[in-house]
């Protein structure tokens, strides 16, 4: 999971296909990101590799080296709670995004995505299957647990306002 999301999705997807294909970039920010368009109705779009494009190419790079971090420190629970604090902010954004800026219906899918993998990280952590995370600090754990609830919080503000509007 974390390799699909933290490579594929924010390294490969996001960042490696503007260079690959302009076309096929464009659809993926419209499909997935519409954000990284440059905005939602009556906006300009933001060219593949325009300034704002390479920002959001850029933050994503980021939120990909939080999100491999439990592959690379598997034992470090520490580890596993930055990498879902960067689920929690990103659904706050997304939330935000759908709740004062009108981003479109899809924009559920990423919202959805965030609460998923925060969910499966924590649950690993929690379960701590044959014990391979060595210390487990259940202050971090709780904060991941904490992290992961607000995380699906952001989630159902953003459904409930996508449901309602009009």
């Amino acid at each position: 999971m974390w390799f699909v999301h933290g490579f594929i999705l924010d390294i490969f997807i996001i960042g490696i296909l503007p260079f690959l294909s302009a076309k096929a970039s464009d659809a993926q920010r419209a499909d997935k990101f519409p954000w990284a368009l440059g905005g939602y109705k009556n906006y300009p779009l933001v060219a593949n590799l325009a300034p704002t494009h390479r920002r959001f190419i850029t933050e994503n790079a980021a939120y990909a080296v939080l999100r491999l971090g439990p592959l690379l420190f598997i034992d470090n629970l520490p580890v596993f709670l930055l990498c879902v604090v960067s689920y929690l902010v990103e659904g706050i954004t997304i939330a935000w995004e759908i709740i004062s800026h009108e981003a479109p219906p899809n924009a559920m899918l990423p919202q959805t995505l965030m609460g998923v993998f925060a969910t499966i990280t924590t649950y690993t952590a929690t379960t701590n299957t044959n014990g391979f995370i060595k210390v487990i600090d259940p202050t971090v754990l709780m904060a991941m647990q904490v992290a992961t609830a607000l995380t699906w919080v952001c989630w159902l503000f953003a459904a409930a306002t996508i449901a309602t509007k009009k």
